[in-house]
């Protein structure tokens, strides 16, 4: 099975791009850099695979045929998406009742990869295999996003139901101005509406503490809106960041602990999320990634995967796209792929034998560091694909 896998997935990493003047190598030798991946990662109980920036078309495909890799083969049960919480509890549900469907899927991931045509396959997969009870699917983030649409249409009564009356009313019209993002002129966002909201979080949490134990969906659901609006007015970007890393981390224990430790987890985020460490990196130094604090409580037995690439471009959902620069001779990137060569996983030992060296698996700007300090493996391509957005194309092939 992995064999098979890993040569599917060699199928996509094997074709040119536009402007590649390279002729991709063999399938096979693209078959045995990938297999070398899975078996490193097969035995983790933790694997994070990160993505330079959102919008990394090819880097999303080979992604998703690792996904496939490592529940097929290697008995991975559990998928933690850079996604809110909220709407991956009500979809869980949904695959309990044997209601969900694969757009339901679709919109707890959100619009940020859901749109795009590289993870069709993957969205169908997923629900397959969560339908089939052989993968739970979990959210990570406190955050919520435009197609998350339990937590903008039903969370807002749902938490304020543990509150009396008067006071019910209130904070509900509150909490759902705050995740429709429906502010005006009558009601702007301010400070003063922000204490506001805080206060009938404050009033909730405390309700459901009292009746619920602290494993209760409705406790932490309010915890992470309460973490979330924190940070509404919070400038600095290194505090935001590692708050919400933070909040990330802490939702993954809590899945953890209510699902158990004995799970094997993936974590599907930006590589500036899924880094084991990031002091060594100049200018992100100071901040804490998730990846930081899953290898802290799960040492050797997590596993953090950068993707970056020679040449190629990117293009995020709803912000313009960008072709990059070919990897200069000295990079890392410009160093490693043999003339011909469409891929290369470079393992910690081989990230360590380079040294520090300049690269850009965060966010295609080039760092100098040494990697293997920052990732426990890296997959370079020749040439990065930008994702190919287009909603109705997808929202038709999942049947809608």
């Amino acid at each position: 099975m992995m064999l098979r896998t890993i040569a599917l997935l060699a199928l996509a990493a094997c074709a040119p791009g536009p402007g590649d003047s390279q002729a991709p190598a063999s399938r096979r030798g693209d078959a045995g850099e990938l297999d070398r991946l899975v078996a490193d990662l097969c035995d983790k109980q933790v694997v994070l695979l990160g993505e330079g920036e959102h919008g990394d078309g090819r880097t999303w495909e080979i992604k998703a045929e690792l996904v496939r890799a490592l529940v097929d083969a290697c008995g991975f049960d559990a998928l933690f998406i850079e996604s809110g919480v909220y709407d991956f509890l009500a979809l869980d549900r949904a695959h309990a009742a044997g209601t969900a469907t694969a757009q339901d899927v679709a919109n707890a991931i959100g619009a940020v990869w859901s749109e795009a045509r590289e993870t069709q396959a993957w969205i169908a997969y997923v629900h397959e295999a969560a339908a089939a009870g052989r993968l739970e699917v979990l959210g990570l983030d406190d955050q919520i996003h435009s197609t998350a649409f339990y937590a903008q249409r039903e969370l807002p009564a749902a938490l304020a139901a543990h509150l009396p009356p008067g006071r019910k009313e209130d904070c509900e019209a509150r909490i759902a101005r705050h995740v429709q993002w429906t502010y005006d002129e009558a009601h702007p966002h301010s400070q003063a509406s922000q204490a506001g909201l805080q206060s009938c979080l404050a009033e909730i949490e405390a309700a459901v503490a009292k009746s619920a134990p602290a494993t209760s969906e409705a406790l932490v659901m309010t915890q992470n809106l309460s973490r979330w609006v924190a940070r509404d007015f919070v400038e600095d970007r290194q505090t935001s960041s590692n708050a919400r890393d933070r909040s990330m981390f802490a939702n993954f224990e809590w899945h953890r602990q209510r699902l158990g430790a004995q799970r094997k987890a993936i974590v599907w985020c930006a590589t500036v999320h899924a880094a084991k460490d990031l002091d060594g990196v100049a200018a992100l130094r100071g901040f804490s990634p998730l990846g930081h604090y899953i290898h802290e409580q799960y040492g050797a037995r997590a596993a953090a995967i950068g993707f970056s690439a020679r040449s190629g471009a990117t293009q995020p959902r709803g912000r313009p796209g960008r072709e990059f620069s070919v990897a200069p001779p000295g990079s890392l990137e410009g160093r490693v792929l043999a003339p011909e060569q469409p891929l290369r996983y470079l393992d910690g030992e081989e990230l360590r034998a380079l040294g520090s060296v300049d690269a850009r698996p965060l966010g295609h700007e080039f760092h100098r560091a040494a990697w293997h300090e920052v990732l426990d493996g890296l997959v370079v391509l020749r040439r990065e694909t930008p994702a190919h957005h287009d909603a109705a194309t997808a929202a038709k092939a999942r049947g809608r």
